[in-house]
C-alpha cells in the first residue's frame, strides 16, 4: 500500500508508525548521547513522537531493542558496506586507495563514530555489545586485510598495514579537530606503502 494512501487512512492527530530503522536508529543516538543506561523506553518513544505502547508493538522488551540494535549495527555499519565495497569492479590500487578513505566519505561520520564509541563502551559491562564489536572488528580487519593482499603486501605487513588502516579509519572519525588534508594524504600514503 502507498504511503500516500495509508497517510489518507490515519486518523486526524494519529502519529504515524515508525520503521524499525527508525527506531533503531534513534535508539543508537540515545546511545551515543548518554550511553547504555539512556537506551530507555519510554524517552525513544518520546523522541521519535510516539507512545510507549508502539514501542511494544515493535518489541518484546528493552533488551530485545538492544539485540536487534547490535545486529543493525552490525549490518548497517559493516556487513553492508563490506558487500557494496566489494561489489566495485576496480583496480587493487583503487581498491586500496577507497578503503583508505572510507571513513570521511559518509556526511555523518562523525555522527557514527559517536555511536560506535557507544557500542564499544557498552561492551566493557555487555558480552553481546563486546561479542558484536569483536565481530566487526574481525569483518573489517579480514576485508582490508583481502585489500592490502591484492596491493602484494602479505604476511606479516599485510596483517599490519590492514590493522593501521582500520587504525587510521577510526581516530580520524574520533579524535576532534580538522586534520590538513595534506597530512591525512601523507598518512594515506604511509599506510599504502607509497611514502
Amino acid at each position: 500500500m502507498s504511503e500516500q494512501v495509508n497517510a489518507e487512512r490515519r486518523r486526524p492527530g494519529r502519529k504515524a508508525l515508525k520503521s524499525e530503522k527508525d527506531w533503531l536508529e534513534a535508539a543508537l543516538v540515545l546511545l551515543a548521547d548518554g550511553g547504555i543506561e539512556a537506551v530507555r523506553v519510554e524517552p525513544l518513544a518520546q523522541s521519535l513522537g510516539v507512545t510507549k505502547g508502539s514501542f511494544y508493538k515493535r518489541y518484546d522488551s528493552r533488551d530485545d531493542l538492544l539485540v536487534s540494535m547490535l545486529d543493525y549495527w552490525r549490518r548497517e555499519s559493516t556487513l553492508k558496506v563490506i558487500e557494496l565495497l566489494s561489489g566495485i569492479e576496480e583496480p587493487s590500487e583503487a581498491k586500496l586507495a577507497r578503503v583508505l578513505e572510507i571513513s570521511g566519505r559518509r556526511p555523518d561520520a562523525g555522527e557514527r563514530a559517536r555511536m560506535e564509541m557507544a557500542i564499544r563502551l557498552w561492551g566493557h559491562s555487555d558480552r553481546r555489545a563486546a561479542a558484536t564489536m569483536e565481530e566487526v572488528d574481525a569483518l573489517r580487519l579480514k576485508y582490508f586485510r583481502s585489500v592490502v593482499l591484492e596491493n602484494g603486501f602479505d604476511g606479516a605487513e599485510a596483517e599490519a598495514r590492514a590493522f593501521l588502516i582500520y587504525a587510521l579509519g577510526v581516530l580520524e572519525a574520533v579524535i576532534p579537530g580538522e586534520r590538513s588534508p595534506e597530512m591525512m594524504e601523507a598518512c594515506r600514503a604511509i599506510v599504502a606503502g607509497k611514502a
